[in-house]
């Protein structure tokens, strides 16, 4: 029997490349630190559920320090969180909403704050990673707000009267018309409403995630690698991708809370709900006195 011996050349193993690894589905279901199952009911900690619970800690933490020492004049934290919760009740509860609107704002501003703590974390090294991405999280906002405009809803018109206006929007429309609007408005109002608010903060943060991965993976793997141009490029791109990446976190944040709060104004609006509008809100008082100038916006004469 002959054995042929096949020479190997002296010098240092080269390994194969492998080619370039783009992003897994292990990205978005990063293993179980623990699992625990009570029964039918099973519970596990990962990377995403620790990074949402700590983006509610964090959000709590931080208002109840801005606010255990208030002051009359606000300085530092304090200064911080009545900025923001200022925003939202001007510029979103009151403007969108009406003068009632301001006893939704603790809401919004929760809303508002929590969601933007979440989409920064896809940029936050150590982190680099948005809750928001995994669509549980946006389905419970989303379930939040469904009970809370519906409530809403109920409470300024009645039950009868709030149903009543979904079912049939447009009173003196021809009867084809009421038919033909009457499922489209009870569709859009119970299931297309919630389903949107949850699948836009998804999808958003879902795609921008999976960019930054794209971009951040390809440098890695063509930096080292000669013509340099494309590492460099790949680079250059995953920069401003986290510049632009920071942008949508804030405008992701604010969407959301406006949308809340429009479904709230249109909930509290259907039928002609007894709390004001911003219509109202806008207009001078009945005895013709002149609004008040220095007034935030939305608010009574």
């Amino acid at each position: 029997m002959e054995v042929s011996v096949v020479p190997v050349p002296a010098g240092p193993l080269v390994l194969a490349d492998e080619g370039f690894k783009g992003p897994t589905k292990e990205v978005f279901q990063p293993p179980h630190w623990f699992d625990v199952d009570l029964g039918p009911v099973h519970f596990y900690l990962n990377k995403a559920t620790a990074l949402g619970i700590f983006a509610a800690l964090f959000v709590g933490v931080v208002f109840w320090l801005g606010f255990r020492r208030a002051t009359v004049v606000p300085r530092g934290l304090q200064n911080v969180c009545e900025s923001i919760y200022d925003f939202i009740d001007t510029s979103i509860a009151r403007d969108v909403i009406g003068e009632k609107g301001r006893k939704y704002t603790p809401y919004l501003v929760v809303l508002f704050s929590f969601v933007f703590i979440c989409n920064v974390l896809a940029i936050v090294p150590g982190a680099q990673f948005p809750p928001t991405s995994r669509i549980a999280i946006p389905i419970v906002l989303s379930a939040v707000t469904y009970v809370l405009f519906n409530h809403a809803g109920i409470k300024a018109n009645g039950a009868r009267a709030y149903f009543g206006h979904m079912i049939n929007p447009a009173p003196t429309a021809p009867v084809f018309v009421k038919v033909l609007l009457g499922p489209i408005e009870v569709m859009s109002t119970m299931l297309v409403r919630p389903f949107t608010l949850a699948v836009r903060l998804f999808a958003n943060m879902f795609a921008g995630h999976i960019l930054l991965l794209v971009f951040s993976l390809g440098a890695e793997y063509l930096l080292p690698k000669p013509p340099f141009v494309f590492g460099f490029a790949s680079l250059l791109m995953t920069i401003v991708l986290t510049g632009f990446e920071l942008v949508i976190d804030g405008l992701q944040a604010y969407i959301i809370t406006i949308l809340t709060a429009a479904f709230i104004s249109g909930a509290i609006e259907a039928g002609g709900g007894h709390e004001s509008s911003p219509a109202t809100d806008h207009a001078p008082a009945a005895s013709g006195a002149p609004a008040m100038s220095g007034a935030p916006a939305g608010a009574h004469a």
